[in-house]
Formats: structure tokens, C-alpha cells, sequence
């Protein structure tokens, strides 16, 4: 008789035949009771048994079945199609996913992004993008029926006991319209331990997250745009003493949730930007404020202001090493403040972390340059002409490895 292809894609399995009056599936996640009985019903009755089976395989078959890569039905509904498609994404580590949907005779396609660098997903018949890309629209709220102005979003789907969300851009392009995912799957959580193998790196970072409350102090992490720096403040965030901590983050968007701390998110269109969040929560008695970017003149001030009442700060700035992280952040201080937050960064800077993935053999390699200071007995000599963290008295230092920038 044969499990009707359509409860294939919706439970997302590949059956493995008929065996000893049992039907066995591989299933791409665990089925629960109800779906068991639905497959077994399917089957006249027939008893069910799960077996184990490579996950890229099981995508691979669901992919065979999916069918509309290149003819498009209309009657039909694809839903357990994007689905798969979407979960297939997640399972090949891709951070994005790149839908282009033209109408100029040019073709549509899907893309993923997987350690930095995109790669084909699929090629598919425009009518088919279309529908895909209304789909999404659908599952994050947004306007289905406008395809030239920009709109975001988010929706989230559940499989295997785990809440996988997706942030949704789209716009409008020159003949078509373009559409970017990014995959948030909460399994990614990177352990700060695991940022570098350096042991003495290593017990840097086990000092900076064992702080006290009503510790004022300054932790920076730099890099450029998609190096991690979001996962990296994740990880120092999760690894505080939350019990006894109140920590507040401030993110756009917030992306990683860790239990214990409160998240409140970048809302612009509401007048909620990081320096109005920022004024707002240092009225709720936090300990530790994480900022998910310094990037004007007024976030930097409050943030500065805050850490010189005693908050403990730590915060992301796009910058190309640990020198040019506290330039930067200087550079962003409102003219009336640069002497008094130059001074604030000389004495309550704790740590500064400059990330950057490289290309290797495996896809990407995260690499650090990274100043803590330890004894401080002066102001460091952040803003001379001989500038050199390496040389700064009382500072571990640790350069980037060699073959790095």
C-alpha cells in the first residue's frame, strides 16, 4: 500500500520497508504517539517501528519526494515542503538563508550561508519561490501582498523538542525581490571556554565572568560584521553568576535568549533605541549590562556613565583589533564627554576581545587578540602615539596567531 507521500513530507520520514509484519521509518525527529498511530492507521494498522538513520540522508530522500523544483502545482500545499527546506538549512549549520525570486527571466533560487561562505541550495521554478516567500511572509506576520518596501520579521517552528527561530528581511530589487533568513537555533550555544585553546586565555575569561555585584567595569567585544560577536557575548552572559546577578541585555535583534537574564529588544519604530532602553534600565537596579552594539554617540555616553556608578558593561563595537576597538569607541564620545570618558576607559576598562573567522580546511576557524588587565596602577597609555597593547604594564596580551591579520 505505501505511506501516502504527503505524510511522508509532513512527518518528515523516509520509510525503510516492511519487515516481520512491521513497517519501519526513519524519521528525521523523534515521532510522538499521535503521529506513530497516524502512520499506523495509514498503513491499515499495520505496527510502526523507528530505526536510526544518517539525518543527511533522510534529507536528501525528503528533498526527492518534495517534487516543484522545476513544475509548479498550484492546487497543491507545500507547507511540509518549506518546512524540510528550512530545517535541511538548519541541519547544514547554515547562519542564513538567501531567497531570490526574479521576474525577468533570470533565474530563482535558494542559497545558504555555512561557515561564512554561500553555497547553492536549490535552484526552483519562480511560481514556486513566490509561494515559498509568501509562506514566510504569512509565519512571521508580515504583508504578503508588498514585495517593494522593506519589511522584517520573525516566526519560529518546533521540531525534536527544540524552538528554532528565523529572522525574516525582504525588499523589493530590481526586477524581483530578494528575501534573507537568519537561522537562530538554540542547540548553537558556544561555551566561552571554547573561544581558544590557550590556557592561559582560558583563566583570563574564567576571572572576567566571576565578578561581584555593583562591579563597575568595561569588557569590549570587536569585530567585524558576522564574526560571532553576538554568540560571544551569549557565552560570556551565560557564564556569569546569574543566581545573584541581575543582568539586563539590550539587543537588535535579540537573537540568543539565556535563561536568567532579562532581554529587551531594539524597537526603533517605537522610539525604543539601545540609548533610550539603556536610560530605562539603569532605573532597574542591574548589575550587569549587556549592549548588543555601541554605534552612536548617545549609547556610548549612558554607557560609559553606567559603568562609572558601578555597572559592570560589557558591549560589541565594530572594530578591526584591540588598539582600534578603544579608538573607535572613543571616536563615537560626544565632544563634551571625551576627556571624562577617555578617562573612564584609562581606568575602568577590564578586558577587550577582537574576534575574527578565518578560512581553514573545515570552513571557518574563530581567532582572538585579546588584552585583560590584571594590576593596574596607572591609567593605560590607550591614546599615545606609541600606543602598543602588548607592552601595556600589568595587561595579559594575547595576539592574534600567526597567519591571522
Amino acid at each position: 500500500m505505501g505511506i501516502p507521500l504527503e505524510l511522508q513530507r509532513t512527518l518528515q520520514i523516509k520509510p525503510m520497508g516492511l519487515r516481520d509484519g512491521v513497517m519501519r521509518v526513519a524519521p528525521l525527529y523523534p515521532l510522538t504517539a499521535q503521529e506513530l498511530l497516524s502512520l499506523s492507521q495509514a498503513e491499515a494498522g499495520t505496527p510502526i517501528e523507528q530505526e536510526p538513520l544518517d539525518r543527511q540522508e533522510i534529507l536528501q530522500y525528503l528533498r526527492s519526494i518534495s517534487g516543484g523544483y522545476v513544475a509548479f502545482d498550484a492546487r497543491r500545499d507545500y507547507s511540509a515542503d518549506f518546512s524540510t527546506y528550512l530545517l535541511e538549512a538548519v541541519e547544514a549549520n547554515a547562519s542564513d538563508l538567501h531567497i531570490r525570486l526574479m521576474r525577468n527571466g533570470e533565474a530563482s533560487y535558494l542559497r545558504r550561508r555555512v561557515h561564512g561562505y554561500l553555497q547553492p541550495a536549490m535552484e526552483m521554478d519562480g511560481a514556486l519561490v513566490k509561494r515559498f516567500m509568501t509562506w514566510i511572509k504569512q509565519k512571521a506576520e508580515l504583508d504578503s501582498s508588498e514585495h517593494v518596501h522593506p519589511q522584517e520579521g520573525r516566526f519560529s517552528l518546533f521540531a525534536n523538542g527544540v524552538t528554532l527561530e528565523f529572522r525574516v528581511s525582504c525588499s523589493g530589487q530590481s526586477g524581483g525581490e530578494t528575501m534573507v533568513l537568519r537561522l537562530l537555533d538554540p542547540r548553537r550555544k558556544l561555551s566561552y571556554r571554547a573561544l581558544s585553546s590557550n590556557a592561559e586565555l582560558q583563566d583570563c575569561l574564567d576571572r572576567l565572568v566571576r565578578i561581584g555585584a555593583k562591579q563597575g567595569g568595561l569588557v569590549l567585544v570587536s569585530g567585524p560584521t558576522g564574526a560571532g560577536k553576538t554568540t560571544t557575548l551569549a557565552a560570556l552572559t551565560g557564564a556569569l553568576p546569574l543566581d545573584r546577578l541581575k543582568v539586563v541585555s539590550i539587543e537588535d535583534p535579540v537573537e540568543i535568549r539565556t535563561a536568567g537574564v532579562d532581554h529587551l529588544e531594539v524597537d526603533a519604530a517605537h522610539g525604543l533605541g539601545f540609548a533610550a532602553l539603556l536610560r530605562a534600565v539603569l532605573r532597574q537596579d542591574p548589575d550587569v549590562i549587556v549592549i548588543g552594539e555601541i554605534r552612536d554617540a548617545e549609547t556610548a555616553e549612558i554607557a560609559l556613565r553606567a559603568v562609572e556608578t558601578g555597572h559592570w558593561v560589557m558591549a560589541s563595537v565594530h572594530a578591526g583589533s584591540v588598539l582600534e576597538t578603544v579608538f573607535r569607541l572613543t571616536s563615537l564620545l560626544p565632544v563634551h564627554y571625551q576627556e571624562l570618558g577617555r578617562m573612564t576607559i584609562q581606568n575602568r576598562l577590564h578586558a577587550v576581545i577582537n574576534q575574527q573567522l578565518l578560512p581553514n580546511e573545515q570552513g571557518r576557524e574563530l581567532v582572538l587578540e585579546a588584552l585583560f588587565v590584571q594590576s593596574q596602577a596607572q591609567p593605560l597609555p590607550w591614546y599615545t602615539a606609541q600606543a602598543n597593547p602588548a607592552a601595556f604594564a600589568g595587561c595579559a596580551y594575547f595576539a592574534r596567531p600567526r597567519g591571522g591579520p
